[in-house]
């Protein structure tokens, strides 16, 4: 995996920009900006500078509490938005009475968030003032001990195996494990969007099945409000809209999140067997969540002359790529484990 050092810089300097510019009644936008991009550098200290855990912990001591802050105001935000779509051409009394709550939430947590950045502001920016200037360094210095480009690109990857492997082997997904993928999947989009050469199509659907779990995690937030606000039988008929409306962004989450498994990270996308339990080789292809039937699958980085350390790891995967003769061995999760693709 090449790095390209303005895609890894670019986070750092939307982070610092919004540290500085927030106001007290912060348009949603900005919120958003904030919390993804705090998200982005929490996964670029991860996989660039795993040896400096003083310099990354001390980043995190910062921007972890802002991040956290934003995502309160954030959730407030698109749980509005979700109301609204409720309410037709006729907004009704249950309707308006989550809109005010949801509201009045949102002015306590922009009060929070704005504590929160004035409490770590300095820090903050020194921080990643320090973090930019080191990763800089450290990736164009060429002598003992530093991190260089080729060193920084295998932690990177090795990062993005992790990963890979980790989505790979997840179990049947639930309601319980659903919203844990989404992070993972953030992750890993994070760190391929660093590189030069990922695979679009790769990032785009990592994209779109974290929008997907997204949007069904976000109805099922609104739920636990509404349970907490709204009369069971006064306002039975919203409530019960919104119970639709997560079970239908359910469906649509696992589907999303099934195909891209299958397509990019399952054994099909390395030409072997299916990766799920009890598939067969003549099963029916993945559809994906508008129905339409999942395209073949496609490797994850285009194939080009590696670095040493990525060719040594390809090298290592071939052993383990060629199709099984016996019973695949079992995952903890209970499915076949297929190797994890570059």
């Amino acid at each position: 995996m090449e790095l390209e050092l303005g895609n890894v810089q670019k986070p750092i300097r939307v982070l610092r920009k919004s540290l500085k510019s927030l106001t007290r009644d912060p348009p949603a936008e900005d919120v958003h900006n904030l919390r993804t991009h705090a998200r982005r550098i929490e996964a670029i200290a991860a996989a660039l500078m795993p040896g400096q855990k003083k310099l990354t912990r001390r980043l995190l001591k910062t921007i972890r509490p802002v991040r956290k802050a934003a995502g309160e105001v954030r959730d407030m935000d698109v749980l509005d938005a979700k109301a609204l779509t409720l309410a037709g051409r006729r907004r009704s009394r249950s309707v308006a009475c989550l809109l005010d709550y949801l509201s009045s939430m949102r002015i306590e947590s922009a009060r929070k968030l704005l504590d929160a950045v004035t409490g770590q502001r300095n820090d903050a920016l020194r921080s990643l003032k320090q973090f930019s200037w080191q990763i800089e360094k450290r990736l164009r210095a060429n002598k003992p001990g530093a991190i260089t480009e080729a060193t920084a690109n295998g932690s990177s990857g090795r990062a993005a195996m992790r990963l890979i492997d980790e989505l790979n082997r997840w179990p049947a997904f639930n309601e319980e494990n659903l919203h844990a993928f989404r992070i993972k999947v953030k992750e890993l989009r994070y760190l391929l969007q660093l590189t030069k050469n990922a695979n679009p199509k790769l990032v785009d659907a990592l994209g779109e099945v974290k929008e997907q779990i997204g949007d069904w995690h976000d109805w099922q937030q609104l739920a636990k409000i509404a349970e907490k606000v709204l009369n069971p039988q006064d306002d039975r008929a919203t409530l019960k809209k919104i119970d639709e409306m997560g079970k239908k962004s359910l469906n649509r989450a696992m589907a999303a999140a099934q195909a891209m498994k299958t397509r990019y990270l399952g054994r099909d996308a390395q030409g072997g067997k299916a990766g799920s339990p009890g598939a067969s080789s003549h099963r029916s292809k993945p559809a994906l969540a508008d129905g339409s039937p999942a395209m073949p699958a496609e490797p994850i980085l285009p194939k080009s002359a590696p670095h040493p350390a990525r060719r040594a790891a390809t090298l290592r995967l071939s052993r383990t790529a060629a199709p099984a003769t016996g019973t695949p061995a079992a995952s903890p999760s209970g499915e076949s484990s297929p190797p994890s693709p570059m």
